[in-house]
């Protein structure tokens, strides 16, 4: 409703809103390239703020609801965030990272339009998951389950936040690049033949270049590694040893474990047990050891908290 210029919104109501499963952004009002949005996020989730692409670009958060950590990137320094504390980000020389401590409401203000770069970047790629998960009911909440394996590794491995925010987001759309893949191929029950098998062992590339696309987080290299093994026995560029980068490493030990203990067709999903005595016997052969054992120990903790 609108009278003499005085825009009122009521019960709630917002220009356009874009949500994903950890995280919801409405715009609430936009003019002149200033943008007022409020933003709710899932407890656990972990987000980045960095240079603006303009130096004059003015970004202000104020918190409403919930508690946060945050520190500068390459910093031990942890601070927290509460209801009611703010901060801005201008003219920033660094990066700085932020984990929700419990589900959290932001105000959101921006000096430049960034709602549907946000938006459409965050959108189209869990667009794609989602065709994918409808051509392959196995990719169906494996991304998902393999994305917050993965931040438990990392976290009992004691990697610093940049480097846990990159494995978050690797893993999430780990396999976008089988969007490509034939969904017979996908679906298939038995052994593929080698043709078969050289259009899957792909998509780790075809994943990469899709990540290369997105603005918010590069982490191509880390998408394009996820089938890569310590002995070299693995795809699409035979690596070894640490020449795999970490992250990629640990993706291959929660991908692996998800795989093993998912219900498939033509099988019967392994016990937690199973899975993992799997994983000790390649590790250091093909997964990092390092990485399996950080997995071995989450999963204890999990199981005596119930």
């Amino acid at each position: 409703m609108s009278k003499n210029n005085l825009f009122i919104t009521e019960n709630g109501k917002y220009i356009d809103k874009f949500t994903l499963s950890t995280s919801e952004l409405r715009l609430l009002a936009a003019g002149d390239g200033v943008e007022i949005m409020t933003q709710t996020i899932n407890e656990g989730v972990m987000f980045r703020v960095t240079p603006a692409a303009k130096s004059h670009t003015l970004e202000f958060f104020y918190v409403l609801e919930g508690e946060i950590e945050y520190q500068a990137v390459n910093s031990d320094d942890v601070k927290k965030l509460h209801a009611g504390d703010s901060f801005s980000a201008q003219n920033l020389n660094g990066d700085y990272t932020f984990k929700t401590i419990t589900n959290c409401q932001l105000l959101y203000a921006s000096s430049e339009p960034v709602f549907h770069m946000i938006g459409e970047q965050m959108k189209g790629l869990h667009k794609l998951n989602a065709e994918l998960e409808s051509k392959d009911s196995y990719t169906k909440g494996h991304s998902e389950r393999v994305h917050n394996y993965s931040i438990e590794i990392a976290q009992e491995m004691g990697l610093d936040r940049e480097s846990m925010l990159q494995v978050a987001f690797a893993a999430l759309f780990h396999d976008i690049g089988k969007i490509d893949v034939p969904e017979e191929i996908l679906k298939k029950g038995d052994a593929l033949n080698d043709e078969e098998y050289l259009v899957i062992k792909d998509h780790p590339t075809k994943g990469a270049n899709i990540i290369k696309g997105v603005n918010y987080k590069d982490v191509s290299h880390i998408v394009a590694q996820h089938h890569e093994r310590m002995d070299g026995s693995g795809y699409p560029m035979g690596l070894t040893g640490e020449d795999i980068c970490l992250e990629a490493r640990i993706i291959a030990v929660a991908d692996a474990y998800d795989a093993m203990t998912t219900d498939r067709p033509y099988r019967k999903g392994w016990e937690q047990e199973q899975a993992m005595t799997e994983l000790k016997k390649w590790a250091d052969i093909t997964y990092d050891g390092e990485v399996v054992s950080a997995f071995g120990r989450y999963l204890k903790k999990r199981k005596k908290r119930g």
